[in-house]
């Protein structure tokens, strides 16, 4: 009889419904926490022309002196970098061709960079060339320089009948900040 008297007494209960007890829980120790965010200035780096755009017409070069001198142009940038210190690599060789006729090309193509008042560094595909932007006099504030951009090659051999035309190239270079620990 005391198997069936228990086996009612489960049945009943496990048609009633469940019942949570409330209970209090005292918590000891440390409960809050303080959380602390640093938003930090994003690091810049732009390189424009002077005026703050780009060159969407190209660069015309022009030769100064006699028929066998070498055409030339200059171009003034703008760099703003948080890091002062950046370099710059030729992406591939220059080549200046004839827009009708692929086998005329321009000789010796040289491009040059230079900080203003300072000496003209030769630039060179895959190898960078390091520069360094001024100091600026107010911390946290991003370090502006100019630079000249200067790009010269001889004209194709030929006489001016031969070598007359339209020439294009792409000038294709990788400006990188250079991260510091200063």
């Amino acid at each position: 009889m005391n198997n069936v008297a228990l086996a009612s007494l489960l049945a009943v209960l496990g048609t009633l419904p469940a019942v949570a007890f409330a209970v209090d829980i005292d918590l000891q120790g440390k409960v809050t926490s303080t959380i602390t965010a640093t938003v930090s200035k994003q690091n810049n780096f732009f390189v424009t022309s002077d005026t703050g755009g780009w060159f969407d017409q190209g660069l015309k070069m022009s030769q100064s002196g006699g028929l066998d001198s070498a055409y030339a142009v200059q171009a003034r940038l703008k760099v703003v970098s948080t890091n002062r210190d950046f370099q710059v690599r030729l992406d591939q060789p220059l080549v200046i061709r004839n827009a009708s006729n692929a086998s005329k090309v321009f000789l010796q193509p040289i491009v040059e960079l230079n900080a203003e008042g300072q000496a003209p560094k030769t630039l060179a595909v895959a190898t960078p060339t390091v520069f360094k932007n001024p100091v600026q006099g107010v911390a946290g504030v991003d370090s502006i320089g100019y630079y000249g951009l200067s790009i010269s090659a001889y004209p194709p051999a030929g006489t001016f009948r031969e070598t007359v035309g339209t020439y294009t190239g792409v000038l294709s270079l990788t400006f990188e900040p250079v991260i510091s620990n200063l």
